[in-house]
Parts: C-alpha cells; structure tokens; sequence
C-alpha cells in the first residue's frame, strides 16, 4: 500500500527528467509475457497507472504493456509487474490474453495507434469490453468509429471538477455545484455521441454545415440544463 502511494510521485519524476534530459530511443526486444489475467491495461503512463492501481485496490488483476523500457523497469522497483512491448503488436496481445481477456484498457500515448489498437482488438473479438482513451475530441469519434465501448477524454473530468470549484467559490452551493457538474456531464457525454454521428473525417470541422449547426443547437440546450439549475438556486434561496 505505501509503494502504492509512492509510485505516482516517482513517475511525476522521471517524466519530468526525461523530459528534460530527452528520452532515449530502445530498440530492446519485447519481454516474453507469462502471465495472463482478465484485464489488459496497454499504456501505463499517467492515465494507465492511476487506473492500474485502483482496479488492483478494488481485487482485479492486470497484465500492464508499455513500449516505454524505463517506465517498465521503473514499476518494477516498485513491486508492479509490467511487461515490455508495443501493445499494438498483435502477437504482443495474444500473448497477454486477448483470447481470454473480459477488458481492455487502451491507455497509449499515440492517437493513431490507439485507433488500430481499438479496432484489431474488436475485430478478435467483438465482446470485449474497450475502454479507450482520447487526447481530443476527433480521437473520441475516431475511437468510437474503431469500436470502443467507454472512451474517456483525459481532461475532461478533471476541468469539470475545476469547474466546480470555481462556481462553489463565487457563492453556488456545494450539493447544487455538484448537481450542475453531473448534469454537464451527462449532457455533454450525449452531444458528443450525437455529434461522431454528423462528424466526417474527410472534411474540417468549421466546414462541415450539419456538425456545425448541431453543435450550437446542443451547447445552447446544455446553457438551458444549467440555467434551470441556478433557477432553482434562486427560487430556494427567495
């Protein structure tokens, strides 16, 4: 429990010293993976780390790929076993378990190569529980178009709590904060799985009238969810 505690300092640390110092290219060959569990988290820097730890704090065990040879020996010192090799590499994932595996966490630092990641493991296999992370909103409709079934936004969650307490500073409540910030959540989550319906990769966004068009029509309803929240502010405070 203390090392995991720590962990998260010491990968703040070495991302900033490579950083710094510019990671070194390695061109070692992929471990041999003996080990096989029902989760495969590919990826494990600041999202997959995180993540890693609390699915192994709620009892569930992991196979963790990384292409990132420091970052691997670095979980190591620290007790976490993680295996070395691109996790978009099919015979690197077979060997983890996609075979068998119930979820996989697509973790990786790449767009591009969390997209075919996606989309080769889906096409093994159909019934297997993706989640995915996204750098921007395209990578959120181009994950969902390969076939993840939860994508998440790597600062989505984190600015909204920010949100929050900003709002929670300027005088709102903090159970009515809290109730605004779900409801942003909730009505945001929706537009976006409308709008990969009416997004076209082939042609740039500002030009693309029907994606436009919807998405004001959408920020305007989710500036009405949260008007009719500090409505109800007002009406219990009169």
């Amino acid at each position: 429990a203390f090392s995991m505690l720590l962990t998260p300092l010491f990968f703040i640390a070495y991302e900033r010293l490579a950083t710094r110092l510019g990671a070194p290219s390695v061109s070692e060959e992929p471990d041999e993976i003996n080990d096989q569990q029902p989760i495969i988290v590919a990826g494990v820097g600041r999202l997959g780390q995180v993540l890693n730890r609390f699915v192994r704090m709620a009892g569930y065990k992991t196979v963790i790929l990384d292409n990132n040879l420091a970052t691997i020996e670095l979980m190591r010192k620290f007790g976490f076993r993680g295996y070395f090799g691109d996790p978009t590499k099919p015979e690197l994932l077979h060997a983890a378990g996609l075979a068998s595996a119930r979820v996989l966490v697509v973790a990786i630092d790449d767009p591009d190569a969390a997209v075919r990641l996606v989309t080769y493991a889906k096409q093994q296999r159909p019934d297997l529980f993706v989640v995915a992370r996204a750098t921007h909103r395209t990578s959120v409709y181009q994950l969902w178009r390969a076939g993840a079934d939860k994508v998440v936004r790597e600062v989505f969650d984190s600015s909204l709590r920010a949100g929050r307490y900003v709002v929670e500073h300027m005088g709102i409540p903090d159970f009515q904060a809290q109730e605004m910030e779900h409801a942003f959540f909730v009505k945001d989550r929706q537009a976006i799985r409308e709008l990969a319906d009416l997004w076209d990769p082939d042609v740039p966004g500002p030009q693309n009238e029907a994606y436009v068009k919807r998405s004001q029509e959408l920020n305007r309803e989710l500036e009405a969810t949260l008007a009719a929240h500090l409505d109800q502010k007002s009406d219990k405070a009169g």
